[in-house]
């Protein structure tokens, strides 16, 4: 009996101390210190109560996206979107962030940020928002019922004169649930974000995040509906590059250990895109 109690135990010490490594990294991360363009996507679950890698590449193109540090509106493109994820069984860690945005300016609503560069009708580069996550399965896993605690970082890593990001750090942290029956699953989240300023008068605005997707298992290919977005809840104005964001995406992913997945974009709210087209490749191992 000791023989097969010895390497059970040792799994559950291997556990909690990945579990420990990844709390104590983002909190350090947290600690020293994205505008978003874009919403915190919602919690992938097939990442989740499994013990696999997984990684997903792909990019986007957005109409009538703001970038509210520049005071301008136009044309996204988000190339080199990536998410790699180490899925532990109870414990998922996840790295995931944008290669490259370009953006095509089409018209001015305001002025830009005094550290920002003026419109001149060209484009504007730079790198997007990276971020590390760690996913806690949070309960046993009953037939059909999943529930889990994500929270994470978004790290500074754009240049201020471009005025598609702000230079600093944001901590989300969300309690998410999914329920399945059949073919047919609907997934939640609910949590709040840290997010830091480029106003010194109001340097930290707290916004609610949230998340709903649902899937439709068609056989081939899965049905997806996804909504994403912050609010801040304070009666204020929003500050630049903290606005209120909202996306409705629908599409379909085509496949299962390999997939491609294709998904129409609307946004909701002033500083989210028109319309959008998401594409993306996916593997698991």
């Amino acid at each position: 009996m000791a023989a097969h109690i010895h390497p059970v135990m040792e799994a559950r010490a291997r556990l909690r101390s990945a579990s420990g490594l990844a709390l104590t990294a983002t909190l350090m991360v947290a600690e020293s210190a994205s505008a978003q363009l874009r919403p915190l996507d919602p919690l992938d679950w097939s990442t989740v109560g499994v013990e696999e890698k997984s990684f997903v590449a792909g990019g986007g193109v957005f109409t009538g996206q703001r970038a509210s540090l520049a005071g301008t509106e136009g044309r996204l493109l988000e190339l080199g979107s990536f998410r790699a994820t180490w899925s532990l069984g109870r414990v998922a860690l996840e790295l995931a962030g944008t290669a490259l945005r370009i953006f095509d300016e089409r018209s001015v609503f305001a002025e830009p940020l005094v550290d920002v560069l003026p419109a001149d009708g060209t484009r504007r580069s730079d790198v997007g928002d990276y971020r590390v996550s760690t996913v806690v399965r949070l309960v046993e896993p009953s037939p059909g019922q999943v529930v889990a605690l994500r929270f994470g970082v978004r790290l500074p890593t754009t240049d201020n004169l471009q005025g598609l990001d702000r230079d600093a750090t944001d901590f989300y942290s969300l309690l998410a649930g999914r329920v399945a029956k059949g073919a047919f699953a609907v997934g939640g989240e609910l949590g709040l974000g840290i997010n830091g300023t480029r106003d010194p008068r109001h340097e930290q605005v707290d916004p609610l995040l949230f998340a709903l997707s649902a899937r439709y298992d068609l056989g081939r290919a899965k049905a997806v509906l996804e909504l994403a977005g912050q609010h801040d809840t304070r009666p204020s104005p929003d500050r630049r590059g903290t606005e209120d964001l909202g996306e409705a995406r629908v599409g379909l992913e085509l496949g299962r250990r390999r997939w491609m997945s294709i998904a129409a974009v609307r946004g909701w709210t002033p500083s989210s895109p028109d319309f959008g087209v998401i594409v993306k490749f996916g593997t698991r191992f």
